[in-house]
């Protein structure tokens, strides 16, 4: 039930283009992602603070992997007790799918995690793990689960209220530390990427799957 419209593979090559140049320029530390995460650091370096550093901590712990996780695993389970089956495995494989290869980027680019981090942190920096994990979240529930809304007010709400929290996810891995903002920045342009190009491939072979689906159904009956 999602609705192809018709440019998921050219926006999937932007993202990944845009990123694999951005991945390179981090990996040769260029001056120009020296200057974007300094910047990055000295515009956050006034929000210092124990309340500041609470709340950006606790926004970072429900960002976290497991949990976005676990929001996957209950959303997808949800379609697929619906009888939306198909969609439900497709988001979870997605969401699956979309984390080995910023994990596989981790160890590639091989980047070391910022210095005086406020909450430590392990692992290679880029591209960010939380990040990357919230936006494609963010994204499948939006793109599927609005299609179960009809108040528009609701869906404007929604779609809002999504924004802020990646932007505030991206805000609290900067101000803790443990990234710099190119590594943000990657997250988003790489989970947008998986996003358009598994709906690409998701629209083109859905009825093809559907139909081998039903079959297997009908044969275990």
């Amino acid at each position: 039930m999602l609705k192809r419209k018709g440019n998921e593979h050219g926006l999937a090559w932007l993202f990944l283009g845009v990123f694999v140049i951005l991945a390179l320029l981090v990996k040769i530390d260029a001056s120009s992602i020296q200057s974007i995460d300094d910047q990055g650091f000295q515009l956050l370096a006034n929000l210092n603070g124990a309340v500041a550093t609470t709340l950006f901590t606790g926004i970072a712990t429900l960002a976290s992997p497991v949990m976005t996780v676990l929001v996957m695993v209950v959303f997808s389970t949800v379609l697929y007790l619906k009888h939306y089956r198909l969609l439900g495995l497709f988001a979870l494989a997605t969401f699956i799918g979309g984390d080995a290869i910023a994990l596989g980027m981790k160890y590639l680019v091989a980047r070391l995690r910022p210095s005086n981090q406020l909450v430590a942190d392990t692992g290679y920096s880029f591209p960010s793990g939380h990040v990357l994990g919230t936006v494609l979240l963010v994204t499948i529930l939006l793109a599927i689960g609005l299609q179960f809304i009809s108040s528009q007010p609701l869906r404007v709400g929604l779609v809002v209220a999504g924004i802020l929290w990646v932007i505030l996810v991206m805000v609290s891995r900067v101000y803790l530390r443990d990234h710099y903002t190119s590594d943000v920045l990657g997250s988003c342009l790489l989970a947008e990427g998986c996003w358009y190009q598994a709906k690409a491939w998701f629209c083109r072979w859905e009825s093809q799957l559907l139909a081998r689906l039903n079959q297997r159904q009908r044969a275990n009956r």
